[in-house]
């Protein structure tokens, strides 16, 4: 089969790394990959991650349109940054293609987009949010709660979903709004994600060195915004003795000078040891994942379809608290700790003093939780799916042209539909197909 694949090509893109693995295991199993590369224009002089198959840019128009029409399949691999979307944005609606939903919220790419497409965003926004949700969302955008305000009511996911043919997604909990706007094959399908081979044999030499005083070292990976609950954390630890005198709270990834600030100012007023390390390169970031002892991946609001960070510790065999919403959810209790929202310190509190205590629970529930993610979270198993999601959309694909050629002869007739669901539609139907049913 040749596959053609829009993905972000930049190391620093988890997106990007994740769609390298699809590439590797689809060419070994045979199959032909022509990656296009998605980021804006500014972003594509850095060099790219090596995929070790032909890489263009959604730029080079002739060579994007030769590899479509050549190809069994497109696919997208598209979540919340319209830096690294852009070119997805701009070829979607040319050829019928997969869509892998990385986020169910997309307020961000579609705030961006909307800069050059005003008229098309408006009326997106009125077709499915209805009336006044065009001013609202652009009011709302201006606001520092633009992402609380928007998520629940207007998340962009009907959007982005109603030009695709079909979507993967890799969680359930988000995933009606996709149903409800895409007429092709919808599938929830657990993320691809690898990290180093790793037995876990230093989680047990961090549960023993506890004993001789050494800090207990909580910590979270990503980009530093509010819904990661860096300041949830701080207060949680500050709320115990033992923990403001043994824990040291670290954050790796980008944060920016103001949160920075804040944090840091937060955690001196309560006692806490925090550490803000900035961005590091994967190599780095994998050591600093094993020399921790529990990994916060709390999320409020949930955004995601998966959490790369979550799936990236267990897989490191470390005790993982999670917020109990989205996908966070659907990870079996006794492979992560789930954090009450609506109790969000004081569980959390309770749940760092338990792992902290019990350094056995702790490397039981690492292993436990490695076992599970080594199985769910594989490359094989992405791309069989795919393979399956795009099967079905070739056999859907002459329904749904009919479906829209007499959808528009409705529209344009501007009928009355409701007639559509009585005898005087469905009996001529039945005559033709020659059944009484």
């Amino acid at each position: 089969m040749n596959i053609v694949i829009f993905a972000p090509g930049l190391k620093a893109s988890a997106i990007g790394r994740m769609t390298g693995l699809l590439v590797r295991e689809l060419s070994a199993q045979g199959h032909t990959v022509v990656l296009i590369r998605s980021e804006e224009k500014v972003l594509l002089s850095a060099v790219p991650q090596s995929f070790s198959v032909e890489v263009i840019d959604w730029l080079q128009t002739s060579a994007v349109d030769a590899a479509c029409a050549q190809a069994d399949a497109i696919v997208h691999q598209i979540g919340d940054n319209y830096h690294y979307h852009y070119g997805s944005l701009e070829w979607l609606s040319k050829y019928p293609s997969v869509v892998c939903l990385h986020d169910f919220y997309l307020g961000n790419l579609f705030f961006q987009w909307a800069q050059t497409h005003m008229a098309e965003a408006e009326q997106a926004l009125l077709h499915w949010y209805g009336a006044g949700s065009n001013k609202k969302f652009f009011e709302y955008s201006h606001r520092q709660d633009f992402i609380e305000l928007t998520c629940a009511a207007m998340p962009m996911t009907e959007w982005l979903c109603a030009m695709a043919s079909a979507v993967i997604t890799h969680s359930s909990w988000g995933i009606k709004r996709v149903l409800d706007s895409c007429a092709g094959p919808v599938r929830a399908v657990p993320l691809a994600y690898e990290v180093p081979a790793w037995d876990g044999e230093s989680a047990v030499s961090n549960a023993e060195a506890h004993a001789d005083g050494e800090p207990f070292n909580i910590l979270t990976i990503g980009n530093v915004n509010a819904n990661k609950r860096a300041a949830s954390v701080i207060r949680a630890l500050a709320q115990s003795e033992k923990l403001r005198r043994s824990a040291v709270f670290r954050l790796v990834g980008q944060c920016d000078t103001l949160k920075a600030l804040e944090l840091s100012a937060l955690a001196r007023n309560l006692g806490v040891n925090l550490v803000i390390s900035g961005p590091v390169d994967d190599d780095v970031l994998a050591v600093i994942v094993r020399g921790a002892d529990v990994v916060s991946c709390l999320r409020w609001p949930s955004l995601e379809a998966a959490s790369a960070s979550a799936i990236e510790a267990m897989l490191h065999c470390k005790p993982v608290v999670v917020t109990n919403v989205g996908f966070y959810r659907e990870i079996p209790s006794d492979h992560v700790v789930h954090i009450d929202p609506d109790n969000e310190i004081d569980s959390l509190c309770k749940a760092l003093e338990w792992l902290h205590a019990e350094p056995e629970a702790r490397l039981a529930l690492g292993r436990r939780a490695q076992a599970w993610a080594s199985q769910q979270f594989t490359a094989a198993g992405y791309c069989r799916a795919l393979l399956g999601v795009v099967d079905d959309m070739h056999m859907a694909a002459p329904i749904l042209h009919s479906m829209r050629f007499f959808a528009q002869a409705l529209s344009d007739w501007k009928t009355d539909t409701r007639w559509l669901g009585t005898s005087l539609a469905l009996d001529p139907i039945r005559s033709l197909l020659g059944t009484t049913a």
